[in-house]
């Protein structure tokens, strides 16, 4: 039995180490030392054979290692969610999230009664912070993250692609006029997002061809739910991404302007580990969400589709 726990333990040390991609950050999640680490490793190439290459920049494991990866990540996540489920059998259907503040307020959280109607045994706690965090080491269970989907060691799931656009209020429009052309936003407050550095007003701008001009004023926030938030109240033009302004161009409280997008440079993804994707409620709401994002692209895709042909016979007189 003690060479079966010996082993155990040093093939735990190997799934952190393929995880973290070093013996440092293996140790640390461990709570081991890093000479441990080594031992452990040691030991199991004493059977094996080599499992890592060195070098002084990185670390790269052989095809042994690469061979053995998925049992380990399978082996171990399905040990951690057995003892999970023995100890916190009352919060077996709590499905934790931590996501994007701006995501959370102006996509999720007005969808989320539909999420309750289809899964009313469901309880979701979201935990709504920019940082990214370690869903192995944390008690959360899926991550959603806007970025280029390089998440180590993750299970990465692409949700939505996205798009940049001015968008302003009626409001704004019917009092100082609406725009004729990109040129013509001189006239107006322009909100800017700095969450997306090198992606914004100027980049818009220049490829609708309207460069070399100041605008009235500019106005800039690190936070893209209040650039809405301020567009909606009239106080400027916002250049905001298409996932956070839907709703309100589908109920009319914001307005496109312009025909020009701005292709993101970063999408939306999932993120879960072997040990979440056990979890038969995290999973109904995985696929609620892909369904959800799924009927809206549709709704948007048949939306332009009406815009571009005009109104039906039905429609007409």
């Amino acid at each position: 039995m003690s060479v079966l726990m010996h082993r155990l333990k040093a093939l735990a040390v190997l799934e952190a180490v393929l995880r973290t991609g070093s013996f440092s950050r293996a140790a640390e999640q461990l709570f081991i030392t890093q000479s441990a680490v080594s031992q452990h490793i040691k030991q199991l190439e004493s059977e094996v054979g080599q499992l890592f290459e060195r070098t002084s920049r990185q670390l790269k494991p052989t095809a042994s290692a690469e061979r053995l990866r998925p049992y380990l990540a399978q082996g171990f996540a399905q040990l951690e969610e057995g003892w999970r489920q023995l100890k916190r059998q009352d919060d077996d259907r709590v499905v934790t999230i931590t996501l994007l503040p701006s995501f959370a307020s102006r996509w999720l959280l007005p969808r989320l009664s539909h999420f309750s109607q289809c899964c009313p045994q469901i309880e979701l706690r979201l935990s709504m912070s920019d940082q990214l965090q370690d869903l192995h080491t944390s008690a959360l269970d899926l991550a959603i993250r806007f970025g280029k989907g390089n998440y180590p060691g993750m299970q990465v799931t692409h949700l939505m692609d996205d798009e940049l656009f001015p968008v302003a209020s009626p409001g704004l429009l019917v009092a100082q006029g609406a725009p004729v052309s990109p040129a013509d936003l001189h006239r107006f407050t322009l909100l800017k997002d700095n969450s997306l550095e090198s992606f914004n007003w100027s980049s818009w701008l220049a490829l609708a061809g309207a460069t070399g001009f100041t605008p009235y004023h500019n106005l800039t926030i690190s936070d893209s739910a209040q650039i809405v938030s301020m567009a909606l109240a009239g106080q400027g033009i916002a250049l905001a991404r298409r996932s956070l302004v839907s709703t309100e161009l589908q109920q009319g409280s914001l307005v496109q302007l312009f025909d020009v997008v701005l292709p993101c440079p970063y999408s939306y993804y999932l993120l879960q580990t072997p040990r979440t994707r056990l979890r038969p409620a995290v999973q109904s709401f995985v696929r609620w969400l892909q369904a959800e994002i799924q009927t809206e692209i549709q709704t948007e895709a048949q939306a332009e589709a009406q815009a571009e042909t005009g109104p039906s016979a039905a429609e007409v007189g």
